[in-house]
């Protein structure tokens, strides 16, 4: 049984490998269809900022995975990679926010999507940065898995809203 943070976290490598390839399909994928469209969405504001959103819910989803592939990586610099993308995540969510326009009625899951997940995700990396820090294995557990999960889930809520809306 591995008892030092690099040896745990290398039993976590193929997990990660997973969830990078996955976030690296989608967003190409995501990328497609965004250029097949690019006028339409370009010129509806909320379909264009629901494919802001869902593309950068991807690319940090792959940034976090690659983070954690880093080979021998301590908590230490894991813990200051995730904050950096804490802050890059509020830093979005807080500009799409401002950006943001009424107009559309929005179930309770599409204003989950919008504003409650994104916050829970940039507190879930920074309490996940913190237990890395010290490097306890519960802050992949409890905070980076929910996270990814998360993301990956705003990501394709906000893609299939994107697929399916009315194009006008």
């Amino acid at each position: 049984m591995p008892t030092n943070f690099i040896d745990r976290i290398v039993q976590w490598q193929p997990f990660f490998i997973t969830v990078a390839t996955v976030a690296g399909t989608l967003v190409g994928l995501l990328f497609i269809s965004l250029s097949i469209n690019r006028e339409a969405i370009v010129g509806n504001h909320v379909q264009f900022r629901l494919a802001r959103r869902s593309f950068s819910d991807f690319i940090f989803i792959l940034l976090i995975s690659l983070f954690f592939l880093i080979p021998l990586q301590g908590g230490f610099h894991l813990a200051f990679e995730l904050w950096g993308i804490g802050i890059l995540k509020a830093k979005v969510v807080l500009t799409q926010m401002r950006e943001a326009r009424g107009g559309e009625r929005a179930s309770w899951w599409h204003l989950a999507c919008e504003y409650v997940l994104p916050v829970l995700s940039i507190a879930g990396l920074a309490v996940g940065g913190w237990r890395i820090y010290d490097e306890h294995l519960l802050g992949i557990y409890y905070f980076i898995v929910p996270v990814i999960a998360t993301l990956l889930a705003t990501a394709c809520s906000n893609a299939w809203r994107l697929l399916i809306m009315e194009k006008k």
